[in-house]
C-alpha cells in the first residue's frame, strides 16, 4: 500500500522521529487497555512501531498491515524483538478486515494519501470498537524554504495538486487531511487533540534535501506539464543551493490522537 521504496522510508525515518509529538503518543498510550492489540495501518518498514513501542503498555501485541511484500520483508527483520504479526492486505479494498479485532489503531504518513470516504470508514470502524487512534505525520500543506525562490509558490501549488490525485482510495485529501481527521473524529463523538510535527531539514542533510526536491519537481511537472520547463529550472536552482549547503526546508505535518470520551 505504501508505494514507497525501503530506501526512501529509511531516509525519512530520522526526520519523522524528530518531528513526532511525544505528548500525543503518551496520551494515546494512556487510553489503551492492558496488553492491547494495536493495528498499524500502512506500516511500511515498521518505523511507526519502532517509534511507539517503548511508550506502549507491557505486553502490547501489534499487527502491521501493508500490501507491499518488499517493505514487509524489511519490517520483519527490523521488528524481530517485538510482538508483531504481519498482514499483507489491500487497505483500500478491505479496511475493516485490516482493523479486525484491534483495540487501537495507528498509522503514519497515510492520511494525506486517502480520501474523505476512507477516513469516514476508518472512524466508523474505530467507533464500533471504541478504539483510540494515533494518526501521525500527516502533511498539512505548509512548506518553507530558506532562502526563498521566486517560483516556490508556483511549484508548491502544482505539488499540492498532485497530492490530491487519486492514489487508489479515491481523491486524496493531501494538505486538508489533518483538518478532516479532526472533523471525522468529532462526528463519531470522539475527543481529538492535534499537535504540529513539522520536518525541519537542515542544510547538511543533503540526501534528504535532494530526494525532496527531485520528488516535488517530478510530481509538480506531472500535475502541470505546461510548467515543466520552469519547474525544472527551479529544481536545478535548488540543487545548486543544496550543493552549496545554503538550503533549509521545513515541511508541515500534524499528529492527531482521537479517542472515545471516558464516562464518569
Amino acid at each position: 500500500m505504501t508505494g514507497f521504496s525501503p530506501d526512501w522510508l529509511a531516509l525519512r525515518e530520522p526526520f519523522d522521529r524528530g518531528a513526532r509529538s511525544a505528548r500525543l503518543a503518551e496520551l494515546f498510550a494512556s487510553r489503551l487497555p492492558p496488553t492491547p492489540r494495536i493495528v498499524d495501518l500502512g506500516g511500511g518498514t515498521g518505523a511507526n512501531i519502532r517509534a511507539l513501542a517503548a511508550l506502549m503498555p507491557a505486553g502490547t501485541r501489534w499487527r502491521m498491515v501493508d500490501d507491499d511484500p518488499e517493505v514487509i520483508a524489511v519490517a520483519r527483520a527490523s521488528l524481530a524483538e517485538y510482538r508483531v504479526e504481519f498482514d499483507r492486505r489491500d487497505l483500500a479494498a478491505d479496511l475493516e478486515g485490516a482493523i479486525g479485532d484491534a483495540q487501537a489503531i495507528t498509522a503514519s504518513a497515510l492520511a494525506d494519501l486517502v480520501s474523505r470516504t476512507w477516513i469516514d470508514r476508518l472512524f466508523a470502524a474505530a467507533a464500533e470498537r471504541a478504539a483510540p487512534l494515533l494518526i501521525v505525520l500527516t502533511v498539512d500543506g505548509w512548506h518553507e524554504f530558506s532562502p526563498a525562490h521566486p517560483d516556490d509558490d508556483l511549484v508548491l501549488n502544482a505539488f499540492a495538486q498532485d497530492q490530491r490525485r487519486d492514489k487508489g482510495f479515491g481523491p486524496a485529501l493531501g494538505g486538508n487531511a489533518a483538518e478532516y481527521l479532526a472533523a471525522a473524529a468529532r462526528h463519531v463523538g470522539f475527543a481529538v487533540e492535534g499537535e504540529a510535527s513539522d520536518w525541519q531539514i537542515p542544510s547538511d542533510a543533503t540526501p534528504m534535501l535532494h530526494a525532496l526536491i527531485e520528488g516535488i519537481a517530478g510530481a509538480s511537472s506531472s500535475a502541470r506539464p505546461a510548467l515543466a520547463r520552469r519547474i525544472h529550472a527551479w529544481r536545478d536552482a535548488r540543487a545548486a543551493s543544496i550543493a552549496a549547503k545554503r538550503l533549509t526546508f521545513a515541511v508541515g505535518h500534524r499528529d492527531v490522537c482521537a479517542y472515545p470520551e471516558r464516562r464518569a
